[in-house]
């Protein structure tokens, strides 16, 4: 009974020990995350407006949080939803509003090359970028649906910082053609 309780005496000191070393770890990581994000907070803080307004849909919660928050710091505004079709909807009730979509390929009932599709028939200047963990080039893209316009792809996993980037330029890209 004696030797029992030393093992669990014994476990649970080494649980504690890793539970102290994962928080003070985690609030290091938390530290390093708050700089960096104030980091990209003063550099994107020219003048405090919102650089555009994305639609973003992907039907895990997860992504779509961790997106909207990282978005938003960087001074988007954004709708984000998991399901396609109420994605679809709000965005026909309200297309002049948003710049750009960024939506995950695979979703059920409506992929996000269909949402694409569609996007692109209520609003042609609406900018699409599709995710996917899968690697796609614009041209086998083109070729496969040739009937769909996409402006990019990003593959995923991918950080905020790369995806604010790819963001900034398809929209640039269009200003720089109005210009």
């Amino acid at each position: 009974m004696q030797a029992a309780l030393v093992v669990v005496d014994s476990f649970l000191s080494d649980k504690k020990d890793k539970d102290d070393n994962d928080y003070r770890n985690q609030s290091n990581n938390d530290s390093i995350l708050e700089k960096e994000n104030s980091k990209n907070e003063d550099d994107n803080n020219d003048n405090g407006k919102p650089v555009a307004k994305l639609l973003i849909v992907d039907d895990d919660p997860d992504i779509v949080q961790v997106l909207k928050r990282g978005l938003q710091k960087n001074r988007f505004l954004v709708d984000a939803f998991t399901n396609p079709e109420e994605a679809l909807q709000s965005f026909k009730s309200n297309a002049e509003a948003y710049c750009l979509v960024l939506s995950d390929v695979r979703m059920p009932r409506l992929s996000g090359i269909q949402l694409a599709k569609k996007v692109k028939e209520a609003s042609p200047s609406v900018k699409v970028i599709l995710m996917t963990s899968f690697e796609i080039r614009d041209s086998e893209f083109s070729k496969v649906f040739p009937s769909t316009q996409v402006d990019g792809f990003v593959q995923k996993p991918i950080g905020i910082k790369d995806l604010t980037k790819k963001i900034l330029s398809v929209i640039s890209e269009t200003r720089r053609r109005k210009e």
